[in-house]
């Protein structure tokens, strides 16, 4: 999948993710039980919960993987934030 372009409105999104002060900080058991709860629902080896911000994506929580954070040109999310609706991928291995 080739890097995601940036959205329209990508400095009052990243204003507004700094605003929320989450970037970087230790885990929260609300965010993991929710990332627990998105595996089990979806049936999913790997669960995520993703900051985009400029330059990567930042995991608050995760299932079924050990990184804590991966490049925003490699990011689904990254996809996922130029989206209105829904963005799938069906099986991120064929990407």
């Amino acid at each position: 999948m080739p890097a995601a372009e940036l959205p329209a409105n990508e400095k009052e999104r990243l204003h507004a993710l700094r605003a929320y002060r989450l970037l970087d900080t230790e885990s929260e058991n609300a965010f993991n039980e929710l990332a627990e709860l998105a595996a089990e629902i979806c049936e999913a080896p790997i669960a995520l919960i993703s900051l985009v911000d400029d330059s990567r994506q930042w995991f608050k929580a995760r299932v079924g993987m050990s990184a804590q954070e991966t490049a925003r040109s490699v990011s689904f999310c990254a996809h996922a934030i130029l989206q209105d609706n829904l963005f799938l991928v069906a099986d991120a291995r064929d990407d």
